[in-house]
């Protein structure tokens, strides 16, 4: 469902302010055009989704204040006209990304949070091949 001129449309949940800036940044650099949508926590996801406004992508930190990643993983896949957006998890909690990634269906791919700008440079070509593949393959 990509914006009126073909850009993807992404929601972004993401607790850490500095983090969604800079992914913000680079996801335009890597994919012009995209709009992106921020959340702060799992709750505020939530209720941008059910007040309609309906994303191509979700990028989503399982680390979150109050409910977790997990927990709105669970809630997309019980509300059936979320459950079909595609999930990139976004993370540092190495831990828990393989989990996520095989045990909801909705989740296209997982990417590991990077450590350094330059890191975060070469991890957001990643992500943006996933958003565009993403989206292509939602249309």
């Amino acid at each position: 469902m990509a914006g009126r001129s073909g850009e993807p449309r992404i929601l972004l949940v993401e607790d850490d302010e500095t983090e969604a800036a800079l992914f913000a940044r680079m996801l335009q650099k890597h994919v012009p055009g995209t709009h992106i949508d921020h959340a702060g926590s799992g709750e505020a996801a939530m209720s941008t989704l059910h007040a309609g406004k309906r994303p191509d992508c979700i990028v989503l930190d399982l680390r979150l204040p109050g409910e977790d990643g997990i927990w709105m993983l669970e809630r997309l896949l019980e509300a059936p006209n979320l459950k079909s957006i595609p999930v990139i998890v976004f993370s540092g909690d190495v831990s828990r990304l393989g989990p996520a990634s095989s045990q909801f269906p909705n989740v296209a791919s997982s990417v590991r949070k990077p450590h350094s700008v330059e890191e975060y440079e070469a991890t957001l070509l990643i992500v943006g091949a996933i958003v565009r593949a993403t989206v292509a393959d939602a249309a």
